[in-house]
């Protein structure tokens, strides 16, 4: 008798650490339902891989399937928040044959039931284990990518403004572009008046009568918009082209002519300019070329090469040349070929230097 007492208490001792060893589990307990209000009756297959609880205890990856009968749910389930590996449980739902929807489960550790919503994972959501699970954040190096991908994306800089169009900063960060609302926006992230006749930051102003009285006495007259350079203008009585500082002088957007060219009644003025200029495009307006003008010099010299060639051209006396038939043009020298310049002429030349 006292021998198998003995034996029974030695028995006892070496299952108590297998017994002891067994993780705690979490019970999940719910009523499920259909969306039309009914209750679910179904298979709901639960799946996991192998984990290592919070307690050190293995858990095997396993499938288990449990059946759903009037809505009633009720499952135990070893806590995935404290595991010292991540783990989650992948639930799928079926009824009539067909898989109804799947989600995932994260489990924390609880003496009372939880329910579904409890443990679900919402979708986009991150999963951590370790003892601190639920409090604790995810790490940027923790997720293989991010960093990088990031790393390439712009960010937002002290200038960005909601509503405003996105402009690209010097440092690559995005900004919001300055200016009133009904500005037009440049590629170089600046802004400006829209006008029309504009090509990329150029804004033309063609063919404008400038304001004023033509009545043979009065001088002043007025342009819209002060030209951008003063240079630009092009103003033409008649067709014919005026000279600055021989027959007007511009002042901000006011013209005044001088005593020998007064406008008369029947006279029609017209004038071409420009507002604003694309740093990247130079125009070079009413440079007076090189060269004697004796009647017998044929060669004259621009200080800069027209870019493209085509952009070029010649005035004499207000009259434009035409190229080939007039003058040929060879780098920044120009040739006359039909007439040379006489005396008391004013030669007057126009170009881009840069396409």
């Amino acid at each position: 008798m006292f021998s198998f007492r003995r034996w029974l208490f030695c028995v006892a001792l070496a299952l108590a650490p297998r017994m002891a060893a067994q993780p705690a589990l979490t019970t999940i307990q719910d009523i499920l339902y259909t969306a039309d209000g009914n209750r679910f009756n179904g298979l709901m297959t639960i799946t996991w891989q192998s984990f290592e609880a919070g307690d050190t205890s293995n858990i095997a990856a396993q499938v288990t399937r449990l059946t759903i009968s009037n809505g009633n749910l009720y499952v135990q389930l070893v806590p995935t928040t404290t595991a010292n590996t991540p783990a989650t449980y992948s639930v799928q739902y079926n009824s009539s044959g067909h898989t109804q929807f799947s989600e995932v489960w994260v489990v924390f550790p609880s003496v009372t039931p939880l329910r579904v919503r409890d443990v679900r994972l919402s979708p986009g959501a991150v999963s951590t284990s370790g003892p601190a699970a639920q409090t604790a954040s995810v790490q940027m190096s923790d997720v293989q990518g991010l960093e990088a991908a990031l790393n390439v994306r712009p960010v937002q800089g002290a200038g960005f403004a909601a509503s405003r169009t996105a402009v690209i900063n010097v440092s690559g960060a995005v900004d919001g572009a300055v200016g009133n609302l009904t500005d037009c926006m440049h590629v170089d992230g600046t802004s400006g008046a829209c006008g029309t006749g504009s090509v990329g930051s150029t804004v033309f102003v063609d063919a404008e009568n400038p304001g004023g009285t033509l009545d043979g006495v009065n001088t002043a007259f007025t342009l819209a918009n002060p030209p951008n350079p003063s240079t630009s203008l092009t103003l033409y009585r008649n067709g014919l082209r005026l000279s600055q500082n021989v027959d007007y002088t511009i002042a901000t957007s006011s013209i005044t002519f001088l005593a020998n060219a007064v406008p008369r009644p029947t006279d029609i003025l017209l004038a071409d300019y420009r507002l604003t200029t694309l740093p990247a495009v130079v125009f070079v307006d009413a440079e007076t070329p090189g060269g004697t003008i004796d009647g017998v010099n044929n060669s004259y010299t621009l200080v800069q090469a027209p870019n493209p060639a085509s952009s070029l051209d010649v005035f004499r006396n207000g009259m434009r040349m035409a190229v080939g038939a007039d003058y040929t043009l060879t780098g920044n020298a120009i040739t006359f070929i039909a007439v040379v310049p006489q005396i008391g002429d004013v030669l007057l030349c126009s170009y881009r230097i840069a396409q």
